[in-house]
């Protein structure tokens, strides 16, 4: 039995020799994140290329700054900044207790029942929840940096996900709402946090998704098809984790008592059921910040590798407000733009619109300030955007 036990992968000495000179690359990552073992994560999910490990984590610093939370506490994350809150709220996950390992690993648990993904897509933009997955990896991160401080060993995260419930039907159209927020989700995963997700194991799956797990998973590389693992019962978990590690719902001994999770054996907080109250009128983002009438949006296209730009100024402080549809995927980004150089204002995100436009706000300084929009596709299909954005004065 023992022998299915999950460990964490080791680093090789090539990684951990390229980890110490990313550590002089980059001297001020977080404390919560540091960790023997930080840059060689990244490095191994990157095949040990430098620069663009380099790049992928100040990406991740930049967004983990811009949206505020590198300041919060991993309670602060679900339950109260921004984005995260709203997204977290609406689905039925755990927290990670640092205090509960197997094998150094730390368990998550995100179950499917009560989870309406239709109905999320309806109340929230698709960005919300790509942003608040940026988060729930600051979850791991931290966690995993805890462990590894303390241990002096690698650590990873092992995902339990509870299937029960699953309308398997809402994936079967590739252009559908959840399809899509899965793919862009997948797409978040493996450009910066492959190395954090050790294995996803499986319960409860319905019997047509394990037929369809052997199709798609041809499509795979090995290294992703070597991370699932399809249980054909919750008995199985104890082939893989410590029964320490396993929820009591599961069999196991963890149970959270920290008053998050409903009930404590299961681990996990229920999601809110969605009321009429949580439908929002397309205008809602300008009627929140006290404009009646949403300013005159304009129409633009957008070819493959093609930037469009809106431009933005303003003499006083205020709150930039922007709403937009996109017919296809669009890398969205703010900067300010200041004597040729461009500060970051909001996270660069590739997204897509869905029942919802895309919609936001943010403080802003006096300056010029660019909303960019660039179709990354190789294909010739064009995507077309519809962009309203305005600065508000926060003094009138």
């Amino acid at each position: 039995m023992h022998d299915e036990m999950i460990n964490p992968k080791s680093f090789s000495p090539e990684i951990l020799e390229k980890s110490e000179m990313l550590r002089e690359m980059i001297p001020l990552v977080p404390d919560v994140l540091n960790s023997p073992f930080f840059f060689a994560r990244f490095l191994q999910a990157n095949d040990g290329d430098i620069e663009k490990t380099r790049e992928k984590i100040l990406q991740l610093l930049e967004h983990r700054r811009l949206l505020k939370y590198d300041v919060a506490s991993d309670l602060e994350i679900f339950t109260k900044v921004a984005i995260g809150k709203d997204c977290f709220e609406r689905f039925n996950i755990s927290l990670i207790d640092y205090d509960i390992t197997s094998k150094n690993l730390h368990i998550f648990v995100q179950k499917m029942e009560g989870t309406d993904l239709k109905e999320i897509m309806k109340v929230m933009p698709l960005s919300y929840v790509v942003h608040s997955y940026y988060m729930l990896q600051e979850n791991f991160s931290r966690a995993m940096a805890h462990t590894e401080r303390i241990r002096g060993k690698p650590s990873s995260v092992v995902c339990i996900l509870d299937l029960k419930g699953l309308n398997l039907t809402d994936f079967l159209n590739p252009i559908s709402g959840p399809a899509q927020l899965a793919r862009l989700v997948v797409k978040v995963w493996a450009d910066y946090f492959s190395e954090h997700l050790c294995k996803l194991l499986i319960i409860n799956s319905p019997g047509i998704f394990s037929v369809m797990w052997q199709i798609t998973k041809r499509l795979m590389d090995t290294n992703t098809q070597e991370k699932l693992a399809f249980l054909g019962s919750v008995e199985e978990l104890k082939k893989y984790l410590e029964v320490d590690a396993i929820p009591e719902e599961y069999g196991g001994t963890y149970r959270d008592d920290s008053g998050y999770a409903d009930p404590p054996e299961g681990c996990c907080r229920p999601p809110l059921v969605i009321e009429k109250t949580d439908h929002k009128p397309v205008e809602h983002i300008w009627i929140e910040n006290g404009i009646l009438k949403a300013p005159k949006s304009k129409t633009y296209t957008a070819k493959s590798h093609q930037s469009v730009e809106v431009v933005c100024k303003s003499s006083t402080t205020g709150k930039l407000v922007w709403s937009y549809t996109s017919s296809g995927d669009v890398d969205f980004e703010i900067v300010k733009r200041d004597s040729g150089k461009e500060l970051a204002v909001w996270p660069k995100i590739t997204i897509t619109s869905l029942k919802l436009p895309e919609f936001g706000s943010v403080p802003v300084t006096p300056g010029e300030y660019v909303l960019r929009f660039v179709n990354p596709s190789h294909t010739w299909f064009p995507v077309k955007i519809n962009c309203s954005a305005d600065i508000i004065n926060v003094n009138n």
